[in-house]
C-alpha cells in the first residue's frame, strides 16, 4: 500500500473515532426513555369537583315568636290519644289518625311546622327511634349535619328544596312503659330556631295521656 492509502486509511479511523466520541456525547445528553408515555397522576381532588348550587333564600315571613298563646288539642284514638297545648290560631293539617300538624295560616310550609305523633305502636325504645331517624335523616335529606343530640332529643339541619332547613326532635315516654310514645317535632328556619326551642319545651311540658 503506498503512502496515499495509508493517509487514507488513518484518515477513516481518525473520523470513525471522532464521530463515535460525538455519537456518544449526543446520547450522553438526551434523556434516556423507556417504554410507552404514561399520564401524570393529578393532585388532589383527581377528578373535577363540581360545586353544589347556590341556596334559595328563606321566605321573608318574621321568625317564629315566642309566648305564643296556646290551647289544648288532642292526638290519636283510644288508650293511645295525647293532649297536648298548640299555638292559637294556627292550621291543623291531619296527615293520619295517629299524626297532626299545625303551621301559621298562609305561611309557606318552609317556614315553621310543629308536628306531634303518637309512635307507642311502632315498639321502639327512645334510644332505638333516635337512632333509626338519624339515619333515614342521612339517607333522605341533603346535607345533612347534627347540632346537638341527647338521650331523647335531637337537633340538626338539611338542605331540602334547596333550602337550609332546622329542625327539633324529641320523643317522651308518657305513661312509663320503657318505649317511646309520642314524637314532637319542630322545623323551622335559622331565625326560627329560639322560637322552635321554645314552643317545643312548652309542648313537652304540657302534653299527657288522654
Amino acid at each position: 500500500m503506498g503512502w496515499r492509502g495509508l493517509v487514507a486509511v488513518a484518515t477513516l479511523l481518525a473520523v470513525g473515532i471522532v464521530g463515535g466520541f460525538a455519537t456518544a456525547a449526543v446520547l450522553q445528553s438526551s434523556p434516556v426513555t423507556s417504554g410507552a408515555p404514561t399520564p401524570v397522576t393529578a393532585a388532589d381532588p383527581s377528578f373535577p369537583v363540581i360545586p353544589p348550587p347556590p341556596l334559595r333564600a328563606d321566605p321573608p315571613q318574621p321568625p317564629l315568636e315566642t309566648g305564643l298563646p296556646l290551647r289544648e288539642v288532642a292526638v290519636g284514638t283510644d288508650n293511645y290519644r295525647f293532649t297536648f297545648p298548640a299555638p292559637r290560631g294556627w292550621s291543623r293539617l291531619e296527615t293520619s289518625s295517629n299524626e297532626v300538624k299545625y303551621k301559621k295560616p298562609r305561611n309557606p310550609s318552609n317556614t315553621y311546622i310543629l308536628r306531634v305523633e303518637q309512635v307507642i305502636t311502632q315498639h321502639e325504645t327512645i334510644p332505638d327511634i333516635l337512632a333509626a331517624r338519624i339515619e333515614d335523616l342521612k339517607r333522605d335529606e341533603e346535607d345533612y349535619t347534627e347540632l346537638s343530640r341527647t338521650y331523647d332529643a335531637l337537633e340538626f339541619s338539611y338542605v331540602h328544596d334547596g333550602y337550609r332547613r332546622f329542625g327539633i326532635i324529641t320523643w317522651l315516654d308518657i305513661n312509663g312503659t320503657d318505649q317511646a310514645e309520642a314524637e314532637i317535632a319542630v322545623t323551622g328556619r335559622r331565625v326560627d330556631v329560639p322560637g322552635m326551642r321554645e314552643l317545643i319545651t312548652r309542648v313537652i311540658y304540657g302534653i299527657r295521656a288522654g
